[in-house]
């Protein structure tokens, strides 16, 4: 029988070369278990999500709710806030919208003005105002056919909004707000 040939002592260099090679498996198993892992932990999330319920179209929501009628105000917190139906087209809705902003506030009380309207506010003044009536400057904003701004330009203050939106049959629901 031939013996096999005694092993050679190993060296330091082929225990590094060992140890290189166990330690590089060991790296790539661990990646692969992680990326396995975090996509079963993901797969499972997504079978237990249930799926969203079906949204109720606004028309069947404002079928329970009692009609407003037409010029109904509400004092808010904010100020009044006055709701108003309109029939016609975008222009009757701009012209109403305009005349409401166009009343003067029945008192000026001094408030807080914050950075918020104080931008806004410098952002409409550096443009061309749809009307101006004494220190009353009607703004319609950038981007927005349906809306108002009144800003008292002394004072650089808004004073009144006016927002419409279309409702059923021709009609339009203006939404006036006139801060404190």
């Amino acid at each position: 029988m031939a013996e096999n040939p005694p092993r050679s002592a190993a060296t330091f260099g082929d225990l590094s070369r060992r140890i290189s090679g166990w330690t590089t498996n060991l790296l790539v198993v661990g990646v692969i278990l992680t990326i396995g892992l975090a996509l079963g932990w993901q797969l499972t999330g997504w079978w237990r999500e249930s799926a969203a319920p079906p949204l109720t179209p606004a028309r069947d929501l404002a079928a329970n709710l009692p009609a407003i009628e037409n010029e109904r105000e509400f004092w808010t917190s904010g100020g009044l806030l006055k709701i108003q139906r309109q029939a016609g087209n975008p222009d009757d809705v701009l012209g109403a919208m305009r005349a409401f902003c166009r009343q003067p506030a029945e008192t000026l009380t001094p408030r807080e003005i914050r950075s918020g309207e104080a931008n806004f506010v410098s952002t409409l003044l550096d443009t061309t105002p749809l009307e101006e009536a004494g220190p009353l400057a009607l703004y319609q904003p950038p981007g927005q056919a349906a809306m108002i701004v009144a800003i008292d330009r002394p004072a650089r203050r808004i004073v009144a909004w006016s927002i419409a939106t279309p409702a059923d049959d021709g009609q339009w629901s203006l939404y006036h707000f006139r801060p404190k």
